[in-house]
């Protein structure tokens, strides 16, 4: 619990001194000792980690939590897919882009992007589902909840990011 809050405090605060909604997260982070598995690489149990820091940037910087707040709904992941492509090492200098999809019947789509110098090394897909007070909400709850939060997809191609 402790390690958690350590890793979503700063992005709690940094996120909280944006007044303007902003439907793309991006977070720049570094490889740190602890975070490496035997063989020197990012652990894999880690992408989940920090990719789960991105969606909370998100949805913070968003103003997304705020909309779901007022609406009496939760967000809980129901469904999360990582695709490794390239390893981190120590020290490497990464970045994290998180942007939401679409809704796909009850669930939100989001996409996660782990970055250097335009080469994408791992790609995370998180689908959330939405409960409010009576249960898990219908397709066009949540599409109301989440209207207006796509912003335009990452141009990725050959698991690179393109102008």
């Amino acid at each position: 619990m402790l390690g958690y809050l350590l890793r979503t405090a700063p992005v709690v605060l940094r996120a909280a001194r944006r007044p303007h909604p902003q439907l793309i997260s991006v977070l720049e982070r570094v490889v740190r000792p602890w975070e490496l598995d035997l063989n020197r690489h990012m652990n894999q149990a880690v992408y989940a980690q920090v990719m789960e820091l991105g969606r909370l940037d998100w949805a913070l910087r968003s103003h997304a939590w705020r909309r779901w707040k007022a609406g009496r709904a939760h967000a809980v992941v129901a469904e999360q897919r990582i695709v490794y492509r390239r390893e981190l090492t120590l020290g490497a200098r990464y970045t994290i882009d998180t942007r939401a999809r679409a809704v796909e019947g009850r669930l939100l789509a989001l996409r996660s992007y782990m970055i250097i110098d335009g080469r994408v090394h791992a790609r995370g897909d998180a689908k959330l589902i939405f409960v409010g007070d009576d249960g898990v909400l219908a397709g066009p709850a949540v599409e109301a909840l989440c209207e207006g939060l796509y912003p335009a997809p990452l141009a990725v191609e050959d698991w690179r990011v393109r102008d």
